[in-house]
């Protein structure tokens, strides 16, 4: 039978999680767990060939209670002749200013000293003491809080970290195996009183459910230990296939904003689809922010499955999905459109009137300039043409109807964002009659072909 240690070299190396001749920092708080871990890896220390060293904080959350804490850490490391970093650090102050998640915040502290530790005395993994019980544990939060992943992967073997990766050796051994281990080997350790509280969900997990489980059955962590493997690859090759189609559907511009083809997103099985909308969250969030949830997600794929008419979505941190029709825009900001008001056209000049478009209007004939052009009969009265936005209720008559179209209709079937809808330039006479709508229809007098008309009206697209 494997001793502990030798059970843990087997999940060590199954995994390759040590290479020979690493330097690890392992994270101890003064538990039987992390007291575990100090112990095992400095056992198979020889084994790999490895320098390890042990880190501690001191959230100052428990007095003098989490004082003696670090302490007790400090001596197990000096017994080990094991190098040691300790560090207090302001969670009682942080939480009186900002106000917040405790443990949130604890642990954004706890990392942020755990980083700095190994880029300055380059370690190259940060070894965690999370076991085969806190993932029976997490996989039930995960169940009943809800997950924005697609599949329940749990708790992570390694993942990238600072100036390396974290690990967890422990994920193979049960809290009860950590328990014997240290007690064989006569180790002390600590208590955190904080962890008998039925406060926290994983707590209650802890204390009243995972022993239920138990009780049906004695090899459950083993169980879903094997079932997250399963899910971390089944998710590993499902990321990957998400990647490639990100690469493909999603574009960039130079403000940051992102565009998504949603014409060849809707043949993406779902399951792709909402991995493809995490990758492009984590471009605009930080990945631990709490406010990203299912609700928002299911959301964001119904606007990204849809392709008639305008949407806008409201997402965090004044963000915005913006979709027209088969274009769906992340953005940081949607610009109020700037209205110009009503503008006298001038003869025989270009003129810019907006949407990318200018005009020159002449009753030279002849004229002899290569962009699209119409000719145009204009009574005196009718002079000068001017360029204004729509406004409530405007028509216009065009070729072939009995009756006046709306422009709103129009600019519908033409599929015109909202946005652009408010500046897009209209030319009407004197008396504020509808010629054009510059670059999409034109008045029934205008023509392709000269007939007689005395006004030739040029167009440029930029």
């Amino acid at each position: 039978m494997l001793s502990f240690a030798q059970k843990v070299k087997k999940y060590i190396d199954k995994h390759n999680l040590i290479d020979k001749g690493e330097r690890l920092l392992i994270a101890c708080s003064g538990g039987a767990d992390s007291v575990a871990l100090v112990r095992v890896m400095y056992e198979l220390q020889k084994d790999y060939e490895i320098d390890i060293a042990i880190v501690h904080t001191d959230h100052q959350l428990r007095g003098e209670e989490s004082a003696q804490d670090m302490r007790f850490v400090e001596e197990l490391a000096n017994s080990l002749k094991l190098p040691f970093y300790g560090m207090k650090i302001e969670v009682p102050s942080r939480v009186a200013e900002e106000g917040g998640n405790v443990q949130v915040i604890c642990r954004e502290e706890r990392y942020a000293y755990f980083e700095v530790i190994m880029e300055q005395h380059n370690y190259h993994k940060l070894v965690l003491g999370h076991h085969a019980d806190d993932q029976v544990e997490t996989v039930i939060m995960s169940l009943v809080r809800g997950t924005l992943s697609s599949s329940i992967t749990g708790i992570p073997r390694t993942r990238n970290f600072s100036t390396g990766e974290i690990i967890r050796p422990f994920l193979g051994v049960t809290k009860e195996e950590i328990f014997n281990y240290v007690h064989l080997l006569n180790q002390r350790f600590r208590h955190d009183p904080s962890n008998d509280k039925h406060t926290y969900t994983r707590n209650r997990i802890r204390h009243k459910v995972v022993p239920l489980l138990q009780e049906e059955n004695a090899l459950v962590s083993d169980r879903i230990q094997l079932f997250v493997e399963k899910q971390q690859q089944d998710d590993t090759l499902l990321q990957i296939m998400a990647k490639e189609k990100f690469e493909q559907l999603v574009t960039v511009d130079s403000n940051h904003s992102f565009f998504l083809d949603t014409m060849h997103f809707k043949e993406v099985p779902i399951a792709l689809q909402r991995r493809v909308v995490l990758l492009l969250l984590n471009y605009l969030y930080n990945e631990s922010d709490t406010f990203l949830n299912d609700r928002l997600i299911e959301s964001i794929l119904f606007a990204c499955n849809e392709f008639e008419g305008n949407s806008v979505i409201h997402l965090p941190k004044s963000f915005f999905l913006v979709r027209h029709y088969n274009k769906v825009q992340f953005t940081s900001s949607i610009k109020e459109p700037a209205l110009m008001g009503k503008m006298e056209i001038q003869e025989d000049c270009w003129f810019e009137v907006g949407a990318g478009f200018s005009i020159y209007l002449t009753r030279n004939i002849e004229a002899n300039i290569s962009e699209e052009k119409f000719y145009v009969q204009l009574d005196h009265d009718q002079l000068p043409l001017f360029i204004r936005q729509k406004a409530e209720g405007d028509r216009i008559y065009m070729k072939g109807m009995s009756s006046p179209k709306k422009v709103s209709r129009l600019f519908i079937d033409e599929k015109i964002t909202a946005e652009d809808r408010y500046v897009w330039p209209l030319l009407v006479s004197k008396n504020n009659d509808i010629l054009a709508v510059i670059g999409l229809r034109y008045e029934e007098r205008f023509s392709k072909e000269y007939h007689g008309q005395n006004f030739v009206l040029y167009l440029k697209k930029h």
